[in-house]
């Protein structure tokens, strides 16, 4: 039957043509047979012999060519449209691969490549007839993963399950032309005949850049964390909603968090109260108009740590975007030991410049209290050997008295100006400071009076120093003078004595202190206390907070001049409304070790 266009039908099996075949001949075989066998008395033997042949074919030839040649002619054209269409069709597929941006390899059962498009071929730098039929484990993959992948895709192979759809992703390099290795990232699928595998159909990923690329964002980032967690600095970054996204551990060591406590807290957890409010309107306004006034500089601030305890640092603050947000970030520097030191160096400087200054007053007291020692010595003599000739009732005796007894005080100021200016001769000794302290403790008592209680707390092993005695008990009773008029009211002064080992750091942050082995000398008074300003100038000559007539400003200055001179210091440690302490070190003997022993 024709279709469409008048063309034959499929003629059938090809048992079917045979059948006609056979049954075309023999009925024409036979209708000649028996045309033949009516015209033999008419025709000559010879002739029919000649025309059995010729009529067979004639009447044969129609019942062939509608039976038998249309229908073949019909089989033949069937085929050669079939095989155009799959010309046209592989021709498609083959274009649709080449276009491919990615490697397509089919392999068959053994790992011999069936298929390669054309991107496989650029990537492996090979043309497309150098690749079939080659194995692609033993040809196009390095040494080192081919045992590997090869056992993968034997297993393939031989399994019953499976997808014929996906069998997953792997990742592996190939080899090009030149011996260099391109990175793979490949799709697998299995292809199966009647539930058997029989070959392989993989699309293939070139990601060499990206892993290189993958690489050094990987490195980029983990010299950044390296930078970020070994940093000395604190690292804080926050979103814009003020909130902690991450920071780094000194940043939770410098606030004394952990680093898990301080991301996701509000930044305000390590800011001090007094800078809350300021820092709310700042973010508000940045958000809303990008205008910052600290963003961009180092700035000195205050911080707050996880104990409460509000601590200097130095602050730089910047924004970034990541995501279309604003990120900020915070660089924090704890500044608490350079503060300390700049007040210490303060200190020290102040101390350097009142011992200059004292320096220099002792140098011109200790002149003028000699000449003036001199005249009171005259002036003294004079009036003695003037009351000694004349009698008690005359009434020049008691102003001569009174000139002798006013010379006196006089000259007890001139031993005090002479002490402070190192000109009273002194003799050093080996002293033990507890006899000193002791043998005072009962006119200490009675001089300061029985509203102030005395007490004293010696310890027992005391070092030995070098000094003079006279001038040891000057000290100790001018600052229980000082601690008496501290305490008004009454109170309690205490004087300990003990053993101090300065190293270099603590006598670095003591004014004049030496490194070393010391005896310290303690006086603590109940009173009133000072202010920092008072005890920067309570050692200079002349200074008092008595009022007129009550106090000549040199006794603390005497107690300076004298440790002074026994290469020793002082440090004072007071508040006002506190009470005070005057702390005295004295360098102990060298052999204060063997004395010791001894003991």
């Amino acid at each position: 039957m024709d279709s469409g266009k008048g063309r034959p039908s499929t003629p059938g099996s090809p048992a079917r043509l045979l059948a006609i075949l056979a049954l075309s001949v023999f009925s024409a075989e036979l209708g000649v047979m028996v045309a033949l066998y009516f015209l033999k008395d008419t025709l000559h033997p010879l002739a029919i012999i000649l025309i059995d042949a010729p009529l067979l074919v004639l009447i044969l030839s129609p019942v062939l060519y509608f039976f038998l040649f249309r229908p073949l002619m019909a089989i033949v054209e069937e085929r050669r449209q079939a095989e155009l269409a799959m010309l046209r069709a592989n021709n498609k597929l083959r274009k649709y691969l080449d276009v491919a941006g990615v490697m397509v390899v089919a392999l068959d059962s053994e790992g011999r490549v069936e298929l390669i498009n054309r991107k496989g071929a650029e990537v492996l730098g090979y043309r497309e007839s150098e690749i079939l039929g080659k194995n692609w484990f033993a040809s196009f993959l390095p040494e080192r993963v081919r045992g590997e992948t090869g056992m993968i895709f034997s297993m393939l192979m031989t399994s019953s399950g499976g997808s014929e759809d996906s069998d997953g992703y792997y990742e592996n390099p190939v080899l090009t032309r030149g011996g260099g290795e391109r990175t793979i990232l490949w799709h697998n699928s299995v292809l199966k005949e009647g539930g058997r595998a029989i070959g392989t159909l993989s699309s293939g990923e070139d990601i060499t850049e990206r892993k290189v690329t993958e690489k050094a964002l990987k490195e980029s980032e983990a010299r950044y964390r390296l930078v970020h967690n070994t940093a000395f600095d604190g690292i804080i970054i926050a979103d814009f909603h003020d909130r902690i996204i991450d920071c780094n551990e000194s940043a939770a060591r410098i606030f004394g968090f952990s680093r898990d406590e301080l991301i996701g807290q509000p930044v305000v957890i390590v800011l001090p109260e007094k800078y809350r409010e300021a820092h709310a309107r700042g973010l508000k306004r940045f958000l809303e108009t990008g205008e910052s006034r600290i963003q961009g500089q180092i700035a000195e601030y205050e911080g707050l740590r996880k104990s409460g305890e509000v601590f200097p640092l130095e602050l730089a603050l910047n924004n970034f975007t990541l995501g279309g947000t604003v990120h900020f970030t915070a660089m924090i520097r704890d500044i608490t030991d350079r503060k300390r030191s700049e007040r210490e160096r303060e200190l020290i400087q102040a101390r350097l410049s009142q011992s200059q200054k004292m320096e220099a007053i002792g140098r011109f007291a200790g002149g003028i209290a000699h000449d003036f020692n001199n005249i009171l010595t005259a002036i003294k003599g004079n009036a003695e050997l003037g009351i000694e000739e004349i009698d008690r009732n005359n009434p020049i005796y008691s102003r001569l008295d009174g000139i002798i007894t006013s010379v006196s005080l006089a000259s007890r100021l001139t031993r005090q100006l002479l002490l402070f200016s190192r000109g009273q001769p002194f003799e050093l000794v080996p002293l033990d400071i507890n006899r000193v302290v002791g043998d005072l403790l009962l006119m200490i008592s009675r001089l300061i009076g029985e509203e102030i209680t005395v007490t004293a707390d010696l310890s027992p092993d005391v070092w030995t120093i070098e000094a003079d005695e006279g001038n040891i008990e000057q000290v100790i009773m001018n600052l229980a003078v000082n601690a008496r008029d501290a305490m008004p009211s009454g109170g309690s002064l205490t004087i300990k004595t003990g053993n101090a080992v300065i190293d270099a750091k603590k006598a670095a942050s003591m004014p004049d202190a030496r490194a070393g082995d010391a005896v310290r000398l303690s006086v603590t008074d109940t009173g009133v206390g000072m202010s920092r300003e008072l005890i920067s100038r309570i050692f200079e000559p002349f200074f008092t907070t008595k009022e007129a007539g009550k106090g000549t400003g040199f006794g603390l200055a005497v107690v300076y001049s004298i440790v002074k001179q026994h290469n020793g210091w002082i440090t004072v440690e007071s508040e006002e409304g506190r009470g005070a302490t005057f702390n005295i070190y004295f360098p102990a003997m060298a052999e204060k070790n063997e004395s010791a022993a001894a003991g």
